[in-house]
């Protein structure tokens, strides 16, 4: 039987070939789709996991790691510091002590930006860069810091982390370096430092650039807030929601699980992308599968005049339709490897190729064939035998 099933593959090597082109696209949707989607969100969580700071203050509404730009006054860091106390301009505000437990305080803006390599996006950090470095365990590796933004020739200037500088390249298109000029928020900037480890977004420019660009004047996106000792972290965090209420403090612990929100949305997405990848075996199986048995009409014919049974039929195109989907799959993960090693190499998009959504993938390319040819082989077992020996 197996010599039989190789002889009616190697027969119609044109139909075949497609036939294993069709199953291995719903591979490689799957792998490639899946994998993006995973790589990014577990190299997003890592970076944010590179912070010591304990508490993130952000202004009222959703909660999101990455909510409108520049929506919560500066001002609340100091506030947090130092506490505030009525002023000559305001006698009526009402004073609050500074934080009890809090060691640093850092504004940050942050922005999403279409990527540069022109696949996907990227974020771009707005620093006030020593109150950063205080609340963050971020380490130069090579040249300076960020300026303030507000000294000549300090406007226009970046640092970036080891991955950006290995894969990155430049605005005339070459590797990443110190003195190197990339384009941010459309303006060029110039690299200034490399940094470890990687820490919030690859790109990080002076809080008051961004500011001037964005127009958001002495806003930012959140603010960073470091404690003395990992366990004050809960009790800042009531005094935190006790003297600034209205506004959404959540402990860094909270992360991942905020995560788990935002793959909610996209698990559905992915959910639909295996269905496509289902959808396209099936039906690229069961149109060559129907096609073939209609060309083999007499075949099946002789077959079942010299004895073969319903089974056998069945049973012989089943396992046709298995080996031209296994071959599908084999080709579908060999395509998504040099996928994913060509984007890489050439983005700073990340692909998780899982051993989980790899079995997954196999499943569906392998269920898709024996499903697709499912129909014809019923088909075929139902031939009359005469009738199919005289079918021309």
């Amino acid at each position: 039987m197996d010599s039989l099933i190789a002889a009616n593959i190697s027969q119609r090597p044109l139909r075949t070939a497609i036939s294993i082109i069709g199953v291995a696209l719903g591979v490689i949707l799957v792998t490639l789709f899946v994998g993006l989607a995973r790589g990014m969100m577990r190299d997003a969580a890592q970076r944010q996991a590179n912070v010591d700071a304990e508490i993130r203050f952000l202004p009222s509404g959703n909660v999101s790691l990455a909510g409108n730009p520049l929506m919560l006054p500066s001002r609340y860091a100091d506030a947090i510091l130092h506490g505030v106390q009525p002023t000559a301009e305001d006698p009526d505000i009402q004073p609050k002590p500074p934080i009890e437990g809090v060691a640093a305080v850092s504004p940050v803006g942050e922005y999403v930006q279409g990527s540069v390599a022109g696949i996907g996006f990227e974020m771009v950090d707005g620093l006030d860069y020593p109150s950063f470095v205080a609340t963050t365990h971020m380490t130069l590796t090579q040249g300076r810091g960020l300026g303030d933004g507000l000294t000549a020739g300090t406007e226009y200037e970046a640092i970036v982390d080891h991955y950006y500088a290995e894969s990155g390249k430049d605005i005339d298109g070459k590797p990443v370096h110190l003195g190197s000029r990339i384009t941010v928020l459309g303006h060029t900037f110039t690299i200034v430092g490399i940094y470890e480890p990687s820490v919030l977004a690859r790109v990080k420019i002076p809080l008051h650039t961004m500011q001037q660009l964005l127009g958001g004047v002495e806003n930012c996106t959140y603010i960073l807030v470091k404690c003395d000792r990992p366990e004050l972290a809960e009790k800042a965090q009531e005094e935190l929601r006790r003297y600034y209420p209205g506004n959404n403090i959540i402990l860094t612990a909270e992360i991942p699980a905020l995560y788990s929100q935002t793959l909610a949305p996209v698990e559905i997405f992915l959910n639909v992308v295996i269905g496509l990848g289902l959808i396209i075996s099936v039906l690229v199986i069961l149109l060559a599968m129907y096609t073939t048995i209609i060309e083999r009409t007499r075949e099946i014919g002789i077959l079942k005049s010299l004895g073969a049974s319903k089974q056998f039929i069945v049973m012989t195109i089943e396992k046709e339709a298995a080996m031209i989907s296994a071959l599908g799959v084999v080709l579908g993960f060999a395509v998504a490897v040099i996928g994913k090693l060509t984007i890489e190499a050439n983005t700073r998009l990340m692909i998780d190729l899982e051993p989980k959504w790899l079995v997954v993938a196999a499943i569906i390319g392998l269920m898709g064939g024996v499903v697709g040819a499912l129909y014809p082989a019923l088909r075929a077992a139902n031939l009359d035998p005469v009738e199919a020996i005289s079918y021309d």
